[in-house]
């Protein structure tokens, strides 16, 4: 059985609060089920600035699982 690409599984999401200044937050969700715990980020000023900060965050997160997956398959 084939195991979907995880950079095909995970996204970013972008929200606005409405509550101050800083107001924009990230946030890294899975598409298929909930991962179990929330990756997130907020204080930012803009929606673009939150979006690059998220789509860093989720490349990063994505390699340490390539990373993670290439330790298992080597034991």
């Amino acid at each position: 059985m084939l195991r979907p690409s995880p950079r095909r599984s995970f996204y970013v999401v972008v929200s606005w609060s409405g509550d101050a200044g800083q107001d924009w937050s990230w946030e890294i969700r899975r598409k298929r089920r909930p991962m179990g715990i929330r990756l997130r980020e907020a204080g930012f000023r803009s929606h673009r600035a939150a979006h690059e900060a998220g789509r860093v965050a989720l490349e990063d997160f994505l390699n340490g699982l390539v990373i993670e997956r290439a330790s298992r398959s080597a034991l």
